[in-house]
């Protein structure tokens, strides 16, 4: 009895769409994914070492940590904005990769 060894073929070549979409999306990715650590923990790292900063009192009761903790939340949702953006660009990208 003989045991086929199943062929070790070259993976299918892609065509320029698929590489443009792979490359497009993994350099947004990235960038924004260190974006959002940058921006995610500066407030920590200036509640932590920088409390006088933090304290400033910019109106009223209200400090300038409580801003920043704030604006993380706008954050949030900007970056869901941007990707909603450039997602429409993935989808073209990968219908013309299908055809």
């Amino acid at each position: 009895m003989t045991v086929s060894r199943p062929s070790i073929a070259a993976p299918p070549q892609r065509n320029a769409a698929y590489q443009q979409l792979v490359q497009q999306k993994t350099s947004f990715m990235i960038s924004m994914t260190l974006a959002f650590l940058v921006l995610y923990f500066i407030l920590p790292f200036l509640a932590g070492y920088n409390k006088p900063l933090m304290a400033t009192k910019v109106m009223g009761n209200i400090t300038f940590g409580y801003v920043l903790a704030f604006l993380e939340f706008i954050m949030g949702w900007v970056m869901a904005w941007i990707y909603v953006q450039r997602a429409r660009t993935f989808d073209r990208l990968a219908e013309e990769a299908k055809a």
